[in-house]
């Protein structure tokens, strides 16, 4: 953990002009705009969300909230959770999938989550997802948001004694889609200090590479 935060503290602020793609995991789970990828453990891994302006000015306050086990069955069980200080953090958030009641049910599958420090979860990082929902205001354009975690997969650490692991990082990346160009925003969030800094691509594929993760953006 100690290289993932050196490596925080010194990204500069910077705003790149680029469309983002990633390699994609084989195991993934569709939802219309809401697509869902798995790690060879069959652990939560990056949630990709397609957002047209025309249906974000439809947002509003209803949430589903109800968790369920999506397509691939088996680790996922909400008891693993009770008093361990860890939330059911959403990667891609209910609220932005609002404007349409399926898909918000659909932001509440089991792996559209991973366990994320309570203090994190409803702190620095719900700020940071209502200020992706300004952006997208102030732009007015159709946006990609991608949401994903980080897991030390050299030294795994799971919840209560089960096959959940537990995140060293959390991530978004927004990429705004204007008529000139793409704006391409990114932010690395720390799952043990809840501190969330301004990124960029390289950063965040060191930060993978790190961790032995076998996952790179481009």
């Amino acid at each position: 953990m100690k290289k993932i935060i050196t490596i925080l503290l010194t990204v500069p602020t910077l705003l790149s002009f680029s469309q983002v793609k990633f390699t994609e995991p084989k195991l993934k789970i569709n939802h219309g705009d809401l697509t869902l990828y798995l790690d060879s453990d069959t652990n939560s891994f990056v949630s990709k969300h397609e957002l047209k302006y025309s249906d974000f000015k439809k947002l509003d306050s209803d949430r589903d909230n109800r968790w369920f086990q999506d397509v691939y069955k088996g680790i996922y069980n909400k008891e693993h959770y009770v008093r361990t200080g860890y939330d059911l953090g959403h990667l891609t958030p209910s609220h932005i999938t609002s404007y349409n009641d399926t898909l918000n049910h659909e932001s509440f599958s089991l792996f559209n989550q991973a366990p994320q420090l309570a203090s994190f979860n409803r702190g620095k990082w719900v700020q940071l997802e209502k200020s992706v929902e300004d952006s997208i205001a102030k732009y007015k354009s159709d946006v990609t948001i991608i949401t994903g975690v980080i897991y030390d997969n050299k030294n795994k650490v799971y919840l209560n004694k089960s096959k959940i692991k537990i995140p060293e990082v959390y991530y978004k990346i927004l990429v705004i889609k204007t008529k000139k160009k793409s704006l391409t925003y990114v932010w690395i969030g720390s799952n043990s200090n809840g501190q969330v800094l301004i990124s960029n691509i390289k950063e965040l594929n060191g930060v993978l590479i790190i961790n032995g993760t076998d996952l790179k953006f481009n």
